[in-house]
């Protein structure tokens, strides 16, 4: 059985944007597009970063992560 040999010096575990591992013709970019065109306060959901409490996940994060 062969092993799986690590690399001791590897400094980062995943790259360092996004940008890098979802390319530019991927179909993903256009509902990102599409999430950051959305009017939240329209679509009666309130973003206010002076909130008190626990913090919450950005809402534009969780549209783009449900899908």
């Amino acid at each position: 059985m062969a092993y799986r040999c690590g690399n001791r010096y590897q400094m980062d575990l995943m790259p360092l944007s996004i940008e890098e591992y979802v390319g530019s013709d991927n179909p993903v970019r256009a509902y990102d597009i599409f999430v950051e065109a959305l009017n939240f306060r329209e679509l009666g959901i309130e973003i206010n970063p002076d909130k008190v409490g626990n913090s919450e996940y950005e809402t534009r994060s969780m549209f783009k992560t449900a899908s």
